[in-house]
């Protein structure tokens, strides 16, 4: 069994498979896992109101959504059930409200519809000018980014294994079937190929003989400000959707911080994640005309990720002309949401096509890691350890200790990203400005470079600088 991709989406596939008693193989162009779309995910862990209903993304979100309490308890995972107002701010916008009221009440979620006071109970950062509003208290967000680290780290200790820095470059077919495919490292044999590929998917399929596709890389521009600002944002505040979505929204994360977008660009270059001054103040103007109280003094960074669009979108069905390839693609920004309804989906196509295996004895369910420092700021817990006394990152409140269990398996990092990714160091308002040194150092003793040796990213992005002659 043979999964292309280890974003968000291949990896819950790969859990979810890892339950099974059967050989399991992730293949993943870069280095490390969600190092895509999946690392400038929103974190929305949407419970259902804005799908279509009766879709397939519906379906796979509705199923995901009672999901996340456990998952985030068994994953160590920070995860918030926060809520979410769509404001209207116009008489036009009035009128759309009830729309998408019953959306959500086609789909079994709750939504109540609000009135300007109302509005200022359940949100009262929102603007006093909001005219009404739609209510949906089962919205979340989620540890987007360590969520795909999560969901690899227990397939892996159940069995699955990753084989990272190796994109796709051929395959050999039997008639309608995939029977070899073959890495930049080593090739591989498996009964049943899953296409998770993302951005990529489209390329993976024709090399693989697929069906033939087009993924348009949709870019979306954010702005993040610092966790202390974000004890002013109790919840998702957004505004009534338009053709190309929800539009910019204010949303809290699981961990306190505050995410202002994003943008939707249709773009030709999978890799452009480059900001644009205009776009980036055009979505802070309607993120103030949501919220006035937005402190742009608390702005730590500007950033871009590219999000997998396609025609249709959830397309996770059998190839047409490669019998055991099944595609997932086009998955664009639910993804995260609809994660553990895509791994149990999935899991069902292929037993049902006879992947075979009976369910494992004994599976690894829940992860063990020490809680970070952050998430209750107990002093005398993190000092038992005695790496826990030294606190490394002091923005996200990161220790020794959580950057050496970032550093050690079954997934270990192997660059600042990949530490970053699972511990969130360098990511807090000085932006690695004070850590980044000791982030690099502990690095070193765990990989093969020097501290200013060791990559940000993929190998070859070192940090710059050197030693001296002197």
């Amino acid at each position: 069994m043979l999964i292309v991709g280890a974003g968000v989406v291949g990896t819950s596939i790969a859990r979810e498979l890892s339950l099974l008693d059967a050989k399991i193989a992730v293949v993943e162009r870069w280095h490390d896992v969600g190092e895509e779309t999946s690392k400038a995910n929103s974190g929305v862990a949407n419970c259902g109101w804005s799908a279509a209903p009766g879709s397939l993304e519906a379906q796979l979100i509705l199923a995901s959504a009672p999901q996340w309490e456990k998952i985030s308890r068994d994953l160590g995972v920070a995860f918030r059930r926060v809520g979410i107002t769509m404001l209207a701010l116009n008489e036009d916008e009035v009128e759309e409200l009830p729309k998408w009221a019953d959306r959500a009440q086609q789909n079994g979620v709750e939504a109540r519809l609000v009135t300007g006071g109302e509005v200022a109970e359940q949100a009262p950062h929102a603007s006093p000018k909001t005219l009404a509003g739609l209510y949906i208290p089962e919205e979340g967000v989620v540890d987007s980014v360590r969520l795909s680290v999560a969901y690899a780290e227990q397939a892996e200790l159940n069995g699955a294994r990753f084989y990272f820095s190796e994109p796709v470059t051929s395959a050999q077919k039997d008639g309608d079937r995939v029977v070899s495919v073959t890495t930049s490292k080593r090739t591989f044999f498996p009964k049943f190929v899953v296409n998770a590929a993302g951005l990529g998917a489209d390329q993976v399929s024709r090399i693989l003989g697929g069906d033939v596709f087009t993924v348009t890389p949709r870019r979306g521009q954010w702005v993040l400000l610092d966790r202390e600002f974000g004890k002013n944002v109790p919840s998702m505040l957004t505004g009534v959707p338009g053709r190309l979505g929800h539009g910019p929204m204010v949303l809290p994360t699981a961990h306190g911080s505050v995410l202002l977008g994003p943008t939707a660009e249709d773009q030709d270059d999978k890799l452009d994640r480059s900001t644009d001054e205009d776009a980036l103040d055009d979505v802070l103007r309607r993120c103030m005309d949501m919220m006035p109280s937005i402190d742009l003094r608390y702005v730590t960074k500007r950033f871009a990720g590219v999000r997998a669009n396609s025609d249709p979108t959830y397309r996770i069905e059998w190839s047409e002309s490669a019998g055991n390839l099944l595609q997932v693609a086009g998955i664009r920004s639910t993804g995260v949401s609809a994660s553990p309804g895509i791994g149990q989906y999935v899991r069902g196509l292929l037993e049902e096509a006879g992947l075979g295996g009976a369910p494992r004895s004994d599976p690894v369910r829940i992860l063990s890691y020490s809680q970070p420092l952050w998430q209750d700021l107990d002093c005398d817990r993190a000092a038992a350890d005695p790496l826990g006394r030294t606190v490394i990152c002091a923005c996200e409140k990161v220790t020794a200790a959580d950057i050496h269990q970032a550093l050690s398996p079954p997934l270990p990092a192997t660059s600042i990203a990949g530490v970053a990714r699972r511990t969130h160091a360098t990511w807090g308002r000085c932006q690695g400005s004070a850590c980044l040194s000791g982030v690099s150092f502990i690095t070193s003793l765990y990989t093969d470079h020097e501290p200013w040796q060791i990559p940000y990213h993929e190998e070859g992005s070192d940090l710059g600088v050197g030693k001296t002659d002197d």
